[in-house]
């Protein structure tokens, strides 16, 4: 049996030699020659592996130059809008033009970055600056920071807007009157507190209790189709697999009175 399997073997590889024919070789048929059988079945998953994930990184690739593209176009019409508003004297369209070519090139520019907590904070200013322009006075955006020092605190990109756009979307959107936002950032010895507070709408108890069963990792539930479930899951979803279970995203709300979303996320600094 192993002078046959041998003899199929040979030829096998002298035609491999002969036309660099390297599929005819895998799609032999090696029925009766199990130990050869499993060894080319096993090339071939390598191989279909390997292609995919060269196709893969190419429309990475791909993506990444497309993305340089775009941006540059977009920012190119958002400065020549912003040219034009301010020299037709409308200075708060300029201003909120600005605001949002800035919020778009933080957002589309190394996403996977780390920035600092004065990083993320001038981001959701941007933000809110473009709300304004919707809202007007009816918003506004307040920051309760004891120690400075938070500010130069390192965390991932693209943490605090989505929780800035979540509580003007679902919490003062459908207020009437005035409604505010209020950052509080607090910390422990090793531990990095984040909480943003809107006197909005709140949020009835069965949804908040869904929300956060799923961001401890309760997947059969359906919170992330309920309000703000798909931006919030994304935020707690990116800490948990950077830094472990013990951070990520936590809701308090209450119906009338407004809501809280609370992110953990571990102390950093430049030098650590």
């Amino acid at each position: 049996m192993w002078l046959r399997a041998m003899i199929k073997l040979r030829r096998a590889l002298r035609r491999y030699r002969d036309d660099r024919d390297l599929e005819a070789v895998l799609l032999r048929n090696w029925e009766g020659e199990p130990v050869l059988r499993a060894f080319f079945s096993d090339i071939e998953e390598r191989l279909h592996g390997e292609e995919i994930a060269r196709l893969r990184q190419k429309q990475s690739e791909y993506l990444a130059l497309q993305n340089q593209i775009n941006p540059h176009f977009l920012y190119n019409a958002l400065e020549a809008i912003r040219t034009d508003a301010l020299l037709a004297d409308c200075g708060e369209i300029a201003e909120t033009t600005e605001a949002l070519a800035t919020f778009f090139r933080y957002t589309i520019s190394n996403v996977q970055e780390y920035v600092t907590f004065s990083d993320e904070l001038d981001n959701a200013e941007n933000y809110f600056t473009i709300q304004r322009c919707r809202f007007g006075d009816k918003i506004s955006m307040e920051l309760d920071m004891e120690d400075e020092k938070l500010l130069e605190a390192r965390m991932p990109k693209l943490i605090l807007q989505p929780l800035v756009e979540n509580a003007v979307s679902h919490g003062l959107e459908g207020k009437l009157g005035y409604g505010t936002v209020r950052i509080v950032a607090e910390n422990s010895d090793r531990t990095l507190f984040l909480r943003v507070r809107d006197d909005g709408v709140g949020i009835p108890d069965g949804q908040v209790e869904r929300l956060n069963r799923q961001f401890a990792g309760d997947a059969g539930t359906a919170a992330g189709r309920q309000r703000g479930g798909i931006a919030l899951r994304n935020v707690n979803s990116r800490i948990r697999l950077i830094f472990g279970e013990d951070y990520g995203l936590r809701i308090f709300s209450a119906e009338g009175i407004g809501t809280e979303c609370c992110v953990t996320l571990p102390l950093l600094f430049q030098e650590e």
